[in-house]
């Protein structure tokens, strides 16, 4: 089973609540022994989609099908992610009432937003990492110290003059709790913020129930023209040629909303950026499942670099490493250029040169890459 054909089963059987005739299509494929289930499952474990596979699986009356060890071992892996999505719901309710006796009303994003919101079947479905916060940037520090105040420590230190040049407070850890917490100030990354700044999400909010506190999370359009720029520029899906099914299968669901489809379409800015991902979105899912997009050079480049990448996951690994070190030498020279006319960016590059533990983070950053 080649890579490409592991991909499109495991996207396949992401739709079948939607699409509940492609079961007998699952089943045909299960029974003439085509799926290479070691395959299939590192990839979907890799892509973070493996508890949503199972459970549409499950729901879908797939399981006889399969080995009882193989049900076994995703029945756990899916139960043990429902435990850990559990506790990170009652930590966002500890954070909440913590921050809201500070008068800071939080607004929640990506995964924690997602479960909030009610956007899946289970709430098992969806694998989480860190906890992420917006908030207005003059409340961003005072509600870190909060946490600060409660046990959590940051791994890099916060420099208040270097604020105008970074997204969030630097990353708090809590080894009491199943999550870390970012506090945001915007976003997107420098020079990318403009794109979509804060203050245009915190204006188009709706309140969730989180234990009774105050909270917000994005309006539905938001958290899909965030899930887009987050794909395509916060995990460089878009230069790197990456299909990241967890983004894709979150867009799928928020989807179903139609009114606000039509809102995201008609979004202009970046907009070569969204018209390449509803193509993406169209081959992994199947144009029967997708969205309208044009028909550019651009896009037929994409998807011909996207279906090569595919066909040939050698090929994708050393284009991506590639890829990635060209992205931060040119960044780190980038910063260099502008820091001889910029003072905040100054600033910012000899915070990082006169850092020991920047050192130790920034190597950190390349082996994960690597090892990943």
């Amino acid at each position: 089973m080649k890579y490409r054909e592991c991909l499109l089963f495991v996207a396949k059987c992401l739709t079948l609540d939607q699409f509940p005739d492609r079961v007998a299509e699952v089943r045909e494929e299960i029974a003439a022994n085509r799926i290479n289930w070691e395959k299939v499952v590192l990839l979907s474990s890799a892509q973070l989609v493996l508890p949503a596979f199972y459970l549409q699986l499950k729901r879908n009356g797939l399981l006889p099908d399969l080995s009882k060890n193989l049900t076994k071992y995703l029945s756990d892996l899916t139960e043990l992610n429902r435990e850990r999505n559990l506790s990170i719901l009652a930590q966002t309710e500890e954070i909440t009432s913590l921050l809201n006796e500070h008068n800071i009303q939080p607004l929640f994003l990506k995964g924690t937003a997602h479960l909030l919101y009610g956007l899946y079947n289970d709430i098992a479905e969806r694998m989480l990492g860190d906890v992420d916060i917006l908030l207005p940037e003059d409340r961003m520090v005072e509600a870190a110290e909060i946490l600060i105040g409660k046990g959590f420590k940051s791994i890099l230190e916060f420099k208040p003059g270097l604020l105008s040049e970074i997204k969030h407070y630097p990353r708090l850890q809590n080894l009491d709790y199943p999550a870390a917490v970012e506090f945001h100030r915007e976003i997107l990354d420098f020079p990318n913020q403009k794109i979509l700044r804060a203050v245009e999400i915190l204006n188009d909010k709706q309140k969730v129930n989180v234990g009774g506190g105050v909270a917000f999370i994005p309006s539905v359009q938001k958290l899909m023209i965030h899930n887009v720029l987050n794909s395509q520029i916060g995990d460089r899906a878009f230069v790197n040629g990456d299909i990241l099914l967890r983004q894709l299968y979150d867009f799928l669901l928020l989807s179903q909303n139609k009114d606000a489809l039509q809102a995201v379409e008609k979004f202009d800015k970046k907009r070569h950026l969204f018209n390449s991902y509803f193509a993406q979105f169209n081959f992994v899912f199947s144009d029967r499942v997708g969205i309208d997009y044009r028909q550019t050079f651009r896009t037929r480049f994409f998807l011909r670099r996207l279906t090569i990448l595919t066909d040939h996951p050698t090929l994708s690994k050393i284009y991506r490493i590639i890829l990635y070190l060209v992205y931060r030498i040119s960044r780190s020279a980038t910063f260099i250029v502008l820091s001889v006319f910029r003072k905040d960016t100054r600033k910012f590059v000899a915070s990082r040169l006169t850092d020991r533990k920047w050192y130790a983070g920034h190597i950190r950053s390349y082996v994960s890459f690597l090892k990943k």
